[in-house]
């Protein structure tokens, strides 16, 4: 099937999709966050077992995400035997038709991994930071947050594909 757009319509003949424009812009445009300061979408201790998200954007797969102030998110009750690694996500749904921050829980080990990220045609995850959850813990230190943001296999930053030609 040939495809070709974006054309006026003409008596309804015409008809495009949020996915036909999010196809385009994916084409043009990578996934990751965008690096206009440093702290776009950090991940912070917050008070107790949780961290804060910094202001920010985000681009996944053509569609665009902002939080515009800073976002607290709580973590899962220590494991009282075991730390874990937590994932903190930007996340596209298809199926909800958004863009959210999120907390994927790790599993307690005596060696725990990070869970790994959901990429499917439903829904696609960019991992921004791995937060440590130390056994028994009630608080979360700077420490226990690796920066995943520059990571390009896990995150990285938006990048265009289309480059400034100057005669």
């Amino acid at each position: 099937m040939e495809k070709s757009g974006f054309f006026n319509s003409s008596d309804g003949d015409r008809v495009y999709d949020a996915i036909d424009f999010a196809a385009y812009f994916g084409s043009l445009v990578s996934n990751g966050v965008f690096y206009m300061t440093a702290t776009n979408l950090q991940v912070l201790p917050a008070i107790g077992l949780a961290v804060n998200v910094a202001a920010g954007s985000a681009w996944i797969n053509g569609y665009r995400y902002e939080n515009t102030d800073a976002l607290n998110l709580p973590l899962s009750t220590a494991n009282g035997s075991n730390p874990r690694i937590d994932r903190i996500v930007v996340r596209l749904s298809q199926i909800s038709r958004s863009i959210q921050i999120a907390v994927v829980d790790g599993t307690p080990a005596a060696t725990p991994v990070a869970p790994a990220l959901t990429r499917t045609s439903d829904i696609y995850e960019l991992c921004i930071a791995d937060v440590l959850v130390p056994t028994a813990a009630t608080s979360i230190v700077a420490n226990n947050i690796t920066d995943t943001r520059l990571n390009t296999s896990l995150c990285g930053l938006v990048n265009s594909l289309v480059t400034a030609v100057y005669e």
